[in-house]
């Protein structure tokens, strides 16, 4: 059990716990709080800071379970365990694509590792001023695409990506000869791979499990016409 604090925009929220794993950027952590749903869900770090000793995520009101996590307040407690998963991979001048609440393993990559760009995509821009809180960010928000303002630009090296399937098929699809980095989102029972609730086929023909083997995946190797 740990306890909770928090800020908010309208249809977002940074909730930060009385907890620190040790984790690295692209790892996540089961949460539960209430009763309902049953099981745990997962979520990416926002960012962990070791010296004061919060973990924070970034939540968006989606179902009941998040509707429950942006409402709770200072002091509320809530069940957690991690960190599980795959990282991302530290590279040098990397080039990062995040999609709405995606941005929470790559804000915390960023503050980690450092990188070249950062192309920020969101549905309002409501949320895009929330996110905003990097300088140099390249963003956009509504119906233009994320990917495509990343197309329109001309940069270069690695690339490490975290949004909607759509957008990281297409990430990876591009004729880039960078590698290419892609964090997939799948509902998860366990964290752990002991329900095999999330596949993620490989161009090889593997079955891996996101929550076991990745959550990061070369979106090269991944099966985009299967997992979408």
């Amino acid at each position: 059990m740990e306890s909770v604090t928090r800020s908010e925009s309208k249809s977002m929220a940074l909730v930060s716990v009385g907890h620190s794993g040790k984790a690295a950027p692209g790892q996540f952590y089961m949460i539960k709080c209430g009763d309902f749903p049953v099981v745990p869900r997962p979520y990416s770090v926002f960012y962990e800071d070791l010296a004061g000793g919060t973990t924070t995520f970034l939540i968006k009101a989606r179902g009941l379970q998040t509707s429950q996590l942006v409402e709770m307040k200072p002091g509320d407690v809530l069940k957690i365990r991690g960190p599980l998963g795959s990282p991302f991979p530290s590279l040098v001048n990397a080039v990062l694509v995040a999609g709405g609440c995606g941005f929470a393993p790559l804000h915390f990559y960023a503050r980690q590792y450092g990188y070249s760009s950062f192309f920020l995509g969101t549905e309002t821009y409501e949320e895009l001023a929330f996110l905003c809180l990097f300088d140099d960010l390249k963003e956009t928000h509504g119906d233009n695409m994320v990917t495509d303002l990343f197309m329109e630009s001309p940069v270069d090296g690695p690339l490490i990506a975290c949004g909607p399937s759509r957008m990281l098929r297409t990430l990876s699809e591009t004729d880039r000869k960078d590698p290419v980095y892609v964090s997939l989102e799948s509902r998860m029972a366990c964290g752990t791979g002991m329900c095999l609730g999330c596949p993620a086929k490989m161009k090889d023909g593997t079955i891996l499990l996101v929550c076991k083997d990745g959550p990061v995946f070369s979106g090269r190797d991944v099966d985009w016409e299967w997992l979408t």
